[in-house]
Formats: C-alpha cells, structure tokens, sequence
C-alpha cells in the first residue's frame, strides 16, 4: 500500500440515507488497501456529532451552508501536497468530482445511485445539465462506479466516453442477519416495506392487489409499512376506504438498528417500485432488498430501475413485472398455500447475500477496479 484514500461526500454519517450508509462502509473497507483514509464531508447541523468514527480515519468537516461548504472543501482539496499520491472517491458526480478535478486530481472516481442522471421534465437539466456538464464530469473522472447495470446505461446514455463500471451495492450481514422468529404458526402471510412513502413506492398496487384477492386469501395477509413521506396521507385514505384498518399498518420512521428485528418479524419484503418515463423517480438499485435477504427474509420486486441486480428470480425472491395485479396476486396465493417454500426461499436469501453482496465482496471489487 503506497496511496491514500479521499472520500468526498457532502452524505456521511450522523446523517443517515443510502449514500451516507454506502461511503461509511466504503471508508471502512478501505482501510485493508490504503495507507491513509481522510473522509471529507460537511457539519451536520442538529444532528449527533459523537457519531464514532474509526481511529484510524480522519474526518475533515466543512461549514455546513452549501456556498461556504464548497469553498472550504475547494480549499482543503487545493492544499493537499502529492496529489498523485492520492486516490479521490466522490459521493456524487456534482458537486463532489467536480470540485475534486477543479482542485487538481488527477486520480478521481465517482458513485453514481440512479436519480441523479435523470432529468424529469427539466429541460435545463435534459439539454444541459445533464448531456454537456455532467457528460464532462464523467468523462474526466477516472471510472464512474455505478450501483447497478441500470445506473450504468444511464450514465453510458448521457456520453458513451465514460468509463462506467456497475458493482451492486452490498449489505452488513452481520448486523441484518436472520433472528429465528417463529411467524407462521396462525396461518397469516405477514408483508413489510420499509420505503420513503412516495407514490412511485407502488404501496397503493400491494394494498389494492390485496384487497381484490378471493376472501379466504386476503383476509390472511399482514401489510407492515414503514417509512415515512409526502404520499402517506393518500395511502392512510386509501386503507381506510378499503377497510382494510386490520390488515395494513404504519410503523413511520424505523432506525437503522431496530430494522432487522422489523424484517425478522415477517415472512417475506416487498416493494413493487414504478418506473415513469419522464420522470426523475426511480429505484437505482434498492438496498432495502439485500437488507431483507440477509436477515432471511424472501422479497418480492418489480422488474424496474435496477431492482433485477438486488433480487435474483426464485433465488431468494422474486420479480413481477410493474403494477401487474394478476401476477402478484397468483403469488400471494401461492405463498399462502405453501409456507414451506417461504422457508426455503428465505434460506436461499441468505446465502446469496453470503455469497455475493457482504461488503468485504464489494470493496474487493471496488478497490481492485481503483488500484490496477
């Protein structure tokens, strides 16, 4: 080992969110492959600052107001001596790798989640932003490491000059890992989601699949829905107008180290996310899928965004295609019918994620892609 490491991210722990978890993990990692690893971020207003960070990690805060908070990191990344001697990975490609190239780098590589590489119905963002800025950024960084092969087409669609490499994103089988909850002695199929509750989320598709299965089927079924978000309001509505109070219930807002006794609890996960066109809504991957399998837990996904890179079909879990009622329903039926086949797939869960999607597998990936 002869570099050392920058991890640039304005999202790290105390804040939480998937690219806070995902650079928190990767500074971890990286500290089997780098001689140094400085995690460069932003102050975290009214949040926990005795967030404990390793020793062997040095954690460099700006201001926390965006203006004064690219200006220090600019400055910061200016003075750094050596530069060559230093390998920089950025939370995003704006404005992370942006300032990291303007400061000087050489040696700059870029996550890339989903959401961020599409435009919506921004015309800004469609035939700027988008094609001539971030077609710039990611052509100058050293590689663009994409969170599924899904993420990958999107940055390969804005310029086809990037060096895009797709490693699925990975999960803490330590912390989410089975807990031997008993859940199917009364003959209820118990569901969960845990999501930001947005209509794209597709929760209103699960609760009215459900509430159209033959009696004998729907009223054996548990929805456990947690999160919280905008489209929460309608989707309360929607319960009651169904009567459906006794079946679907709302948990809000879950912390990190309560979800896998959350996901324990029932008996499969689902979240049937919807992909618009035109839209910049989209499951870049979905990290709360591999967090189920790991705690041996079934899933069921739609065939969006990069979902099909987080669940692998009857191995673990399984994919129907957007807002198919018709299918859904015939595997509800099936799963009701059959509860040792939960069992079993739940098993499978496990394994894959043992096999495929712990992080030292995914920092083995990454850091042999950075150090070559």
């Amino acid at each position: 080992m002869n570099k050392n490491l920058i991890i640039f991210s304005y999202d790290y722990p105390p804040l939480d969110g998937g690219i806070a978890r995902l650079c928190n993990e990767i500074a971890y990692g990286a500290l089997d492959y780098y001689e140094k690893v400085i995690v460069l971020t932003r102050e975290k207003e009214g949040l926990n600052k005795s967030y404990n960070t390793a020793h062997n990690i040095t954690k460099i805060e700006s201001r926390s107001k965006r203006i004064y908070c690219e200006w220090d990191c600019y400055k910061y990344l200016r003075s750094v001596k050596n530069k060559q001697d230093y390998d920089i990975l950025c939370g995003l490609w704006h404005p992370e790798a942006s300032i990291a190239l303007l400061s000087g780098f050489q040696y700059v590589y870029t996550l890339a989640h989903g959401t961020e590489l599409l435009s919506g119905k921004t015309k800004f963002k469609k035939y700027f932003w988008l094609p001539v800025y971030a077609g710039f950024i990611l052509k100058k960084v050293k590689k663009v490491i994409a969170n599924s092969n899904y993420t990958a087409g999107l940055a390969n669609k804005i310029t086809k000059d990037a060096n895009v490499i797709p490693i699925p994103l990975s999960v803490n089988h330590h912390c989410f890992k089975p807990l031997n909850i008993n859940n199917t002695i009364d003959g209820k199929l118990r569901l969960c989601s845990v999501s930001r509750i947005l209509q794209f989320k597709a929760h209103d598709f699960v609760i009215h699949t459900i509430s159209n299965l033959p009696e004998n089927y729907k009223n054996r079924i548990e929805f456990q829905i947690a999160g919280k978000g905008p489209f929460l309001p309608q989707l309360q509505s929607l319960v009651k107008e169904l009567k459906m109070e006794s079946q679907v219930f709302f948990h809000g807002f879950i912390p990190d180290k309560e979800l896998p006794f959350f996901y324990n609890q029932s008996d499969a996960f689902i979240l049937c996310t919807r992909e618009t066109e035109n839209t910049n809504s989209v499951e870049g991957f979905g990290l709360v899928f591999l967090e189920a399998q790991s705690c041996g837990i079934p899933v069921i996904g739609a065939r969006t965004g990069g979902i099909p890179d987080a669940i692998t079909e009857e191995n673990g879990g399984w994919l129907i295609e957007q807002d198919n009622e018709e299918e859904l329903s015939a595997l509800l039926m099936k799963l009701i019918d059959s509860p040792i086949l939960i069992k079993e797939m739940g098993i499978k869960a496990r394994k894959r994620v043992e096999t495929f999607s712990t992080w030292q597998i995914y920092c083995e990936k990454l850091f042999g892609f950075m150090l070559i």
